[in-house]
């Protein structure tokens, strides 16, 4: 319980982290966004492509609402679990690096990973019975008008600039929310392109748009991994690189 109400806290003002963003934004230029529903809700979920691993700090830094992102449940966790999750899955794994480099760069990021994760208000994800307490934790972000944006793609391979599957996760929690408060909440897809500097949202959906046409879980998910990869292939892939700016 006490973890559970930690991640509650990360919600509130973080005077450090707020100093830390300045840094890195000092650091990521803020890149072009452009929303093609106009004026974002921060009571929503943004269903958003990973982009290996500057992608959640760049949304947190520049979305135009406040977000909390799911994450993997090791890195909210202690040094141990940390380390073996970067080290084995996220740099060999997902990344293809060498088990020396894996050992080095996850010696030093589990570290301070934390201090990250914290301060980007994540989420832990887990894909067994604790479930119901990932559900609970976004519930809690949304009645504070804190986003949720979850990043579903299957990156058991890598990450993919065309995402290939998405897990359906979001799914639950948009069901949970329907049935907790007798509406849908909107679903946004989210892309961010590192090279192109620029993060397209997309038009909302909601849940009972797909409910009620006979679709599972599943199919829900495949549909939204198809408007994530819309994003890219009609205002990305031919776009030209946004070129930095000068102050």
């Amino acid at each position: 319980m006490a973890k559970e109400k930690n991640n509650n806290e990360i919600k509130k003002n973080q005077p450090v982290w707020r100093r830390t963003k300045r840094i890195l934004k000092l650091i990521f230029k803020k890149p072009e966004i452009v929303s093609l529903s106009g004026e974002l809700p921060s009571r929503a979920l943004y269903v958003a492509n990973h982009a290996a691993m500057f992608g959640p700090v760049m949304y947190n830094l520049y979305m135009p609402v406040p977000i909390a992102p799911w994450g993997a449940y090791p890195m909210t966790e202690n040094y141990a679990s940390r380390y073996d999750y970067l080290r084995n899955v996220y740099f060999i794994q997902k990344r293809h690096k060498t088990k020396f480099a894996a050992t080095l760069l996850a010696s030093f990021e589990a570290a301070l990973s934390i201090y990250f994760y914290r301060g980007l208000r994540v989420i832990p994800s887990y894909n067994d019975n604790r479930f119901i307490k990932t559900i609970r934790l976004s519930m809690n972000m949304l009645d504070n008008d804190v986003g949720v944006m979850v990043f579903p793609e299957d990156s058991d391979e890598g990450y993919h600039e065309v995402l290939t599957d998405f897990h359906a996760g979001f799914v639950e929690l948009a069901k949970y929310y329907g049935k907790k408060k007798g509406e849908d909440i909107p679903i946004y897809p989210v892309y961010y392109h590192a090279k192109k500097r620029v993060i397209i949202i997309g038009e909302p959906s909601k849940l009972t748009e797909y409910t009620d046409r006979g679709m599972n879980r599943k199919e829900i998910a495949t549909n939204f991994c198809q408007q994530v990869n819309d994003l890219f292939f009609k205002y990305i892939k031919d776009r030209p690189k946004l070129q930095p700016a000068k102050s």
